[in-house]
């Protein structure tokens, strides 16, 4: 059923596909003239915001210029290859303990850890696959179908622990009159069944959201650097009335992760409809 359903819904224009989606997805009719949750700002963003920043900021290899300008080099995961295809030799090649997926999408991700059992062929046939792919039409982010496919690999960050680390995602709001408000989202068990994410404002104190994961309700991990996380989460955050800048720190190093200018494509799971407008009341759209 829900398939037929998505075969004819591809025969209505964009807007309609989008505003019967929401509908079934997120549980009431979205308001696209003014807009006020946050789902719906972002399928208003969707359909009709077509800021050429996020094209080079979706890149996944064009945004690490991006970010250069902005904070510095040092920031960047260290980069291991960067091409229009790639095999199993090239995997090979590289030391273990790195990440593969593509500059376009926003799925196809690959972690390729030391002593797993790598089955190389399975990795070359999907980032192949996801190469032909035009994510941006699939999910209607249009800046997606600008990005030129391209594979990247970079080095795998792992915590003391031998573990990947928290990701840390910075909701950046910026305000017309030049206020900015940044709420911080910490996930935990990233890639596991028990992956959880909990919310904080500035100054450490928790909010009660939960969005798409189990909000963990814990105290903000007790980490050196996060004042100037913050800072630099707010430089990368400011050409955009909203983005979520994604950042990790790893033995005290801070590094960039990436920028996202439509978080769960708009269809981000709040535990209830008034959280989804109160999280959209920080977003002031231009």
């Amino acid at each position: 059923m829900k398939e037929l359903l998505k075969r004819i819904l591809l025969f209505f224009p964009v807007k309609w596909q989008i505003f019967i989606n929401f509908r079934i997805r997120n549980g009431y009719f979205p308001n696209f003239e003014k807009p006020k949750s946050f789902n719906e700002k972002i399928q208003v963003r969707k359909l009709y915001d077509d800021n050429p920043l996020f094209v080079t900021c979706s890149d996944k290899y064009l945004v690490r210029e991006f970010v250069g300008r902005k904070i510095g080099s040092e920031y960047l995961i260290p980069l291991l290859y960067v091409g229009e295809d790639l095999t199993v030799d090239i995997l090979k090649s590289l030391s273990r303990n790195y990440v593969v997926k593509t500059t376009h999408d926003s799925g196809n991700v690959f972690l390729v850890k030391e002593n797993d059992n790598i089955d190389y062929n399975n990795i070359v046939h999907n980032i192949r696959e996801a190469l032909k792919f035009d994510f941006g039409s699939m999910v209607h982010e249009p800046w997606y179908s600008k990005v030129e496919p391209k594979v990247i690999i970079e080095e795998m960050l792992l915590s003391e622990l031998d573990v990947i680390p928290n990701d840390y995602k910075f909701h950046v709001f910026n305000s017309k009159s030049g206020n900015t408000t940044v709420i911080l989202g910490v996930d935990f068990d990233r890639f596991t069944a028990s992956q959880s994410r909990s919310f904080f404002d500035e100054q450490g104190n928790s909010i009660e959201m939960e969005i798409d994961y189990p909000n963990r309700k814990c105290k903000l991990p007790n980490i050196d650097n996060l004042n100037e996380m913050f800072k630099i989460a707010k430089i990368l955050g400011s050409c955009f009335d909203y983005v979520r800048v994604d950042l990790y720190s790893v033995n005290n190093k801070i590094f960039f992760g990436e920028l996202t200018f439509a978080m769960a494509s708009g269809f981000a799971i709040f535990k209830s409809k008034e959280k989804d407008f109160e999280f959209g009341s920080y977003w002031e759209q231009s």
